[in-house]
């Protein structure tokens, strides 16, 4: 988040962001402006609290549980507004691979799941999506299965991120 600098501080000045080389999107409301600022390390997210540019700008940080990232973000916006190069993302900006892996999975049992015209069971959603090839039995030996019960578990965390907690994939 930036906001106009208290008189007399120098700040950011709202040209180099203007002159930023790619600028993925670009959006005025009554909130201010958002911009997206596309990187080779990653996107830079910019809240402008002021539609207007009105001369210098500070760095607003909310001070909340995720005041680290919040830095670290500052920091890697102000290093490549100043010429530094491009350099890793600092741990929290973006999954992992299992975490992207994990997540991809987790989409595509929702997709089944709130699929219209499907209505698939836990078997199913099993031998299509989590365990290709799954060679456990039908009935009893299903019902007793931990495959079942991680099935089932990996459905309810789905339907948990799409109902709110996804918000805390924002928070690194």
């Amino acid at each position: 988040m930036v906001e106009p600098a208290p008189g007399g501080y120098p700040g950011l000045d709202p040209r180099d962001i203007e002159a930023w080389p790619i600028i993925a999107a670009d959006h005025r409301d009554a909130s201010g402006r958002h911009m997206i600022l596309r990187d080779v390390d990653g996107l830079h997210r910019l809240w402008m609290r002021a539609a207007e540019d009105i001369g210098p700008l500070a760095y607003v940080l909310i001070r909340d549980d995720h005041v680290d990232l919040r830095h670290a973000a500052v920091r890697r916006l102000d290093r490549r507004l100043a010429g530094a190069p491009p350099a890793r993302l600092p741990p929290g900006f973006r999954p992992t691979t299992f975490q992207r892996q994990r997540l991809s999975l987790l989409l595509d049992l929702l997709d089944a799941v709130l699929a219209p015209a499907a209505a698939y069971t836990s078997y199913e959603l099993a031998r299509k999506i989590v365990y290709s090839g799954l060679s456990v039995g039908r009935g009893a030996e299903w019902k007793s299965s931990s495959q079942r019960r991680r099935t089932q578990r990996l459905v309810e965390e789905a339907m948990t991120l799409m109902n709110g907690g996804y918000r805390t994939l924002l928070c690194g």
